[in-house]
């Protein structure tokens, strides 16, 4: 009995297999920049100037949310969002918002430029705030 237990368990078990895979090499020419990348150090006096002058030109921006009209307002937010860095001025940009919701809703009715009017559409959309599409279907008929 023990014979034919012990042939059942390796006829289960599967075969050991060590045989290797032989992989092609692709052969690919080298860089022609080499490693510089691979082992580029900057020095820390140099990462901080760059801290401290894209903090200056964060500033620059945060003055410019208070110092320009509404026309230019729009045309900076959307700037800002459409260059990535918009996470760095969110609180402006909802303030700017929200501060001038009902200017924003005035402008929407009574300007002729329709750049700005949908720029003003897609922001406030965007920004969840409530603003009928419907309000803008009838502009556009006028």
């Amino acid at each position: 009995m023990s014979v034919g237990s012990a042939s059942a368990v390796t006829a289960l078990s599967p075969p050991q297999v060590t045989k290797e895979i032989a992989r092609q090499s692709a052969n690919y020419h080298p860089s022609i920049w080499g490693d510089r990348f691979i082992t580029y150090t900057c020095d820390d006096k140099v990462i901080h100037a760059w801290h401290e002058e894209a903090e200056v030109l964060k500033e620059k921006v945060r003055k410019m949310f208070t110092d320009i009209d509404f026309a230019e307002k729009l045309n900076l937010i959307d700037s800002v969002q459409r260059l990535g860095v918009a996470y760095h001025f969110e609180a402006e940009i909802e303030e700017a918002l929200e501060q001038n919701f009902s200017a924003f809703l005035d402008h929407f009715y009574r300007d002729d430029d329709l750049q700005r009017v949908s720029l003003l559409f897609r922001l406030l959309r965007q920004h969840g705030y409530n603003v009928s599409c419907g309000e803008f279907q009838i502009r556009q008929k006028n």
